[in-house]
């Protein structure tokens, strides 16, 4: 009995004991899982955790980096950013949202229900409104709403204007590049953006003293374009009196040095202003030098014949008889003179652009052998410029190439270029052979200005020898002395160029009411250091290149030649008119001012001074400008050309500034602020003008202002 009663008693310590033994287990298995749970944050999931937490007591506001400035060649400023604010939210601290977001709607301008959605999204940071007026900032920041912060942002401005837009482009809110230099080099003028670091509670307060950190950005740097500001201001002033006077579709001048390629000046129309990108269509932002092929007509000549000189299939002394028309196989080619010009040396044909020589020209020079310096010239693909949006040549593949096809495409017509694929093969041929790059940028300046990188652009292959080079610039030269280019002649210039007028392709039809009228040239021709190119979309009226295109390219050379100071030689053709003019001869008589006047009255006025008159532009109107300016003295005799708009003058009056004592660049930029163009006479600083300073005249009047070396 007593070994049973002891069996009895040891049951429930045994009982106990197993339950303290699960019990235990349990608590190591659960412990086991704690701890595995803790290892699995802290090392599978802790960075991420950490991230997170970060995220919501720190609060990261975003510092934009300054843009680097845009500068000419001249170092004056194009682009550059300023400091403004812009408005941001915590949401968290945002006490009232309705009330806030009806007072942020009012001042900003805003739609309130978009507002308040931002007020009360789950974020501790978003954007309201950026790059705002001081004035708005000033009189938002007076009500010192809860939540709502300002931080400064850059904004980009463009105190030119229209200036040179198609070459600058624009930038975006987020100051990224969107188009032109802006869009191509936007990298380096972004720079890095910096932020400032800020700790909160739990409730969304500031913590005093704890993580405040500022990490600075690195601004952009500086680029220098080729563009030169006062060569700008000269083609912008071209383009608007081509747009008053011949109301085309578009129209655009191009400005290089034919020496290494860099554009001097670029301008097209329809313009915008970048400062306002957003007002305008996106065809206004087009670069139709660039982004654009047309048709180039007869300014293509000239390559025609360096390829033909080149490959040894035509001579200067070789004759070309044009009848007035030729038949290439089922196809009868028109000269541009319908009675034709008779025969014909080589030098005669590219002087007188006589298509009828030029077919024949091609037809030697065979298909392989055009195709073949087709691409030599460069132009069977991109020039390599740094612009954006460059287009490509067009021309039908050799292999389909007719006989007729070379004969038509020998002068211009049938395939297509872009402008500037044109402007680079003629560099090529005013340089003495050589292919350049086309480029607008010059050198990097880092943000002090302390540092400059010059920019290296490479020089393309020998594409003709300098031989030929050199006599087809002597052709080219005739051209604008004798041929269809003389309303250019200028004395002791040495011009070189070639017209061109191309019927335009529409839907797939040769136009017969739609053309191009253009005119490519450089000089002085024996050593050129400026090529421009003309080029007028769909003029209504008249529409020759030697009528819509030849002036302005004359009156831009003019200009240029002074403002750069190339000094001018005389050949023997020159010399007597130039050595009367040298010697003050009593036979110089002073061209009137006839800018304002009806044709008629300017008509008359001219032919009694003696001197010969050709209308560019309406056959009746008002003269909007005339080249030789006011009080010019001239020989008798000479051309003075007209720029007629219709109707009378336009509404807006501005005042002449002072411009005695000036430079040509100081006297163009002044008269540039206040909307006037520049018309050059003599080199030095400014000793008259006409109109006279303090004169009130409509906005976009040519003041000519005449110039004499500084006393020493």
């Amino acid at each position: 009995m007593a070994k049973a009663g002891v069996g009895v008693s040891a049951q429930p310590g045994i009982s106990i004991r197993r339950r303290a033994v699960a019990l235990l287990a349990l608590f190591a298995i659960f412990a086991l899982f704690l701890c595995g749970r803790l290892g699995y944050l802290q090392f599978v999931r802790g960075a991420e955790l950490r991230e997170r937490a970060l995220s919501v007591r720190i609060r990261e506001i975003p510092v934009e980096a300054r843009r680097g400035i845009i500068y000419d060649r001249m170092g004056r400023e194009l682009a550059i950013s300023v400091n403004v604010d812009s408005v941001f939210a915590v949401p968290s601290e945002v006490k009232d949202p309705e009330q806030t977001a009806r007072k942020l709607a009012d001042i900003l301008g805003l739609d309130y229900d978009w507002v308040l959605g931002r007020l009360k999204q789950d974020e501790c940071f978003v954007w309201i409104k950026r790059k705002i007026p001081d004035e708005v900032s000033q009189a938002l920041k007076a009500l010192d709403l809860p939540g709502i912060g300002f931080t400064q942002e850059s904004k980009r401005v463009y105190p030119k204007g229209t200036v040179a837009a198609h070459v600058l482009g624009f930038a975006g809110i987020d100051s990224q590049g969107l188009a032109g230099v802006e869009y191509s080099y936007d990298k380096e003028l972004r720079g890095a953006r910096g932020s400032i670091v800020i700790e909160y509670d739990a409730v969304g307060h500031q913590i005093p003293q704890a993580t405040h950190r500022y990490i600075p950005p690195t601004d952009g740097r500086s680029l220098v374009l080729t563009i030169d500001e006062v060569i700008q201001s000269m083609v912008e002033r071209e383009l608007d009196v081509i747009m008053a006077s011949s109301q085309p579709k578009h129209a655009a001048i191009l400005v290089m040095d034919p020496r290494n390629g860099e554009i001097l000046a670029l301008g097209c129309r329809p313009t915008f202003d970048p400062n306002r990108f957003a007002d305008y269509p996106e065809s206004a932002w087009r670069n139709f030098i660039v982004s654009d092929t047309y048709h180039p007509g007869s300014t293509f000549k000239p390559i025609t014949a360096a390829a033909a000189l080149e490959e040894g299939v035509v001579s200067w002394s070789d004759r070309f008889y044009c009848p007035g028309s030729v038949v290439v196989e089922d196809r009868r080619i028109h000269c541009h003179r319908a009675s034709g010009h008779g025969s014909l040396n080589l030098s005669g044909v590219i002087e007188f652009s006589c298509n009828v020589g030029f077919v024949n020209i091609g037809l030697r020079l065979g298909t392989a052998g055009f195709y073949r310096y087709w691409r030599a010239f460069g132009l069977d693909g991109p020039t390599g410029v740094d612009l954006p949006g460059e287009a490509t040549s067009l021309i039908m593949p050799e292999s389909q190439c007719r006989t007729v096809d070379l004969a038509v495409m020998a002068f211009g017509q049938t395939l297509t270029v872009t402008p500037l694929e044109l402007a680079r093969a003629m560099c090529a041929i005013a340089n003495g052979g050589r292919l350049v790059t086309p480029h607008v940028a010059k050198e990097w300046r880092s943000p002090d200005g302390r540092t400059v990188i010059p920019i290296e652009w490479p020089v393309g292959p020998q594409v003709i020898s300098t031989p030929t080079s050199r006599e087809v610039s002597r052709a080219m030269e005739a051209v604008v002395r004798t041929g269809t280019g003389k309303v250019t002649y200028m004395p002791g210039y040495r011009l070189a160029g070639k017209t061109g007028t191309s019927q335009k392709t529409v839907g797939g039809v040769v136009s017969s009411s739609a053309f191009v009228g253009s005119f490519c040239g450089f000089g002085p021709a024996e050593d050129p250091r400026v090529l421009v190119l003309v080029i007028v979309d769909e003029p209504q009226g008249a529409y020759y290149g030697s009528q819509v295109a030849a002036p302005p390219f004359g009156r831009l050379m003019r200009d240029i030649y002074r403002y750069l100071e190339i000094p001018l030689v005389y050949t023997e053709e020159d010399r007597p008119s130039a050595t009367d003019r040298e010697a003050g001869s009593t036979a110089e008589i002073t061209v009137p001012s006839v800018v304002g006047q009806t044709v008629g009255e300017a008509l008359a006025k001219l032919s009694t001074a003696g001197l010969r008159v050709e209308i560019s532009g309406e056959a009746t109107g008002v003269v909007a400008a005339q080249v030789p300016g006011p009080e010019a003295k001239v020989a008798p005799g000479t051309l003075v050309l007209l720029e007629v708009t219709p109707g009378g003058p336009s509404s807006g009056l501005v005042t002449v500034p002072d411009l005695r004592g000036r430079t040509m660049a100081e006297a163009a930029l002044m008269l540039e602020e206040v909307g006037l163009y520049l018309a050059v006479e003599g080199s030095g600083v400014a000793v008259g003008q006409s109109p006279a300073a303090g004169t009130s005249v409509q906005e976009g009047t040519v003041v000519t202002v005449r110039f004499e070396p500084p006393p020493r």
